[in-house]
């Protein structure tokens, strides 16, 4: 029997937490992995005052009644058998396939890119892309996730990924991202020194974007033009499971620092730059995280062994905060930012503003408030 769509709903986004927490754990340890399947991205400012709610105390009224009557129907048992996970498994792979299919037909460079994302068939992954950045080729988040797919060393895809790098360059080169990426290829390539080249570049660069929020909204949309089988909050839910299998492959990025910083000072304080960069301009929990790691990695190197266990004391103290954020930030938190539109709208542009963490303490705070106003709006226990 198939599996009903809330279930696998809820499968996506259980899995998206449980992929983004042992992500960020792998980080934190500086353990290296192999390139792996956040939230966020711009400068991080924890001292910022936050802006004023972009929804109202109507709107949350009607999310809140939602949400309420939804848990008062429903309930969730997160214990998935074997069997159980295989059919959502099963399920998903449908979906992507199904997805793929439907949007490949269309003309949008958009849906063509959400078509390769979902496509299974890498010759027909590299022709939706190619098709896409044709139609739309100073489109950075397009060249960005193109790149990042054919660097994906789980998936052989035969791409011009030479040309696209360049291209990447052209209207992505401020972006640090676009160069560790490069770097990446080339130190998988054993060109050790374009590496270097490329990783003072992302070490030097203006900003720091993985796109996170874009994927989301982006794949939101997608699902919408892919024929409207799900209400908004489904799709808002289901988008954000998928993006979190989208995440570049931060295991390459520190296996360079971990192998050629204890080799070469000049590796060292590069590793440093772009850990110092990533560290204060990531709007994601893991980019912070990857940042402080990539730290700790150089000093290490360096042997600055006082300021890489002050590095390793922040990286725990944030840890720590996450874990009691996550006490407080209740499932009804997490259903309500994708329960409409404006809600879901609401999270995003915080976390582009102000970065992942700060968004959910900063719409945690404003429902709290509105609840505080109006006592009725919470759900019964």
């Amino acid at each position: 029997m198939r599996p009903s769509r809330r279930p696998l709903v809820v499968f996506f986004v259980v899995v998206a937490l449980l992929l983004l927490a042992h992500f960020i754990e792998q980080r934190e340890d500086g353990r290296v992995a192999a390139p792996a399947p956040v939230f966020a991205d711009a400068p991080h400012t924890e001292a910022a005052a936050p802006p004023q709610a972009e929804f109202s105390a109507a709107e949350l009224r009607s999310a809140l009644t939602e949400v309420c009557s939804t848990n008062d129907r429903e309930s969730v048992d997160e214990n998935w058998t074997q069997e159980e996970i295989r059919a959502q498994v099963d399920a998903f792979n449908e979906l992507k396939r199904s997805l793929s299919d439907s949007l490949s037909e269309s003309a949008v460079a958009e849906h063509l890119h959400v078509a390769a994302l979902f496509e299974h068939d890498s010759v027909r992954r590299v022709e939706f892309l190619e098709k896409a950045i044709s139609s739309s080729q100073s489109d950075p988040f397009l060249v960005w996730s193109a790149v990042r797919m054919c660097s994906d060393s789980a998936v052989s895809l035969d791409c011009p990924v030479d040309d696209w790098e360049q291209r990447l360059i052209a209207v992505d080169g401020q972006n640090s991202e676009t160069w560790v990426r490069i770097a990446a290829n080339d130190y998988a390539a054993g060109e050790i020194d374009a590496a270097l080249e490329a990783m003072q570049h992302a070490a030097t660069s203006a900003e720091t974007r993985i796109y996170w929020t874009e994927s989301v909204e982006m794949i939101e949309r997608g699902l919408a033009a892919a024929g409207g089988r799900y209400p908004f909050s489904e799709r808002a839910g289901m988008a954000f499971g998928f993006a979190a299998t989208l995440l570049p492959a931060y295991g390459d990025y520190t296996r360079m620092c971990v192998e050629q910083a204890p080799r070469s000072a000049e590796w060292a304080y590069t590793c440093l730059g772009y850990g110092e960069l990533a560290e204060n301009q990531s709007k994601t929990e893991i980019g912070v995280s990857i940042g402080r790691s990539m730290q700790k990695i150089a000093l290490e190197a360096l042997g600055e062994t006082d300021k890489a266990a002050d590095v390793e004391q922040q990286l725990q103290r944030r840890r720590q905060d996450r874990l009691n954020a996550d006490i407080d930030h209740t499932p009804l938190i997490e259903r309500l930012m994708v329960s409409n539109p404006t809600m879901f709208s609401a999270f995003l542009a915080a976390t582009r503003s102000m970065g992942e963490q700060a968004a959910r303490l900063k719409i945690t705070a404003d429902i709290e408030r509105l609840i505080r106003q109006q006592p009725d709006l919470a759900c019964r226990k």
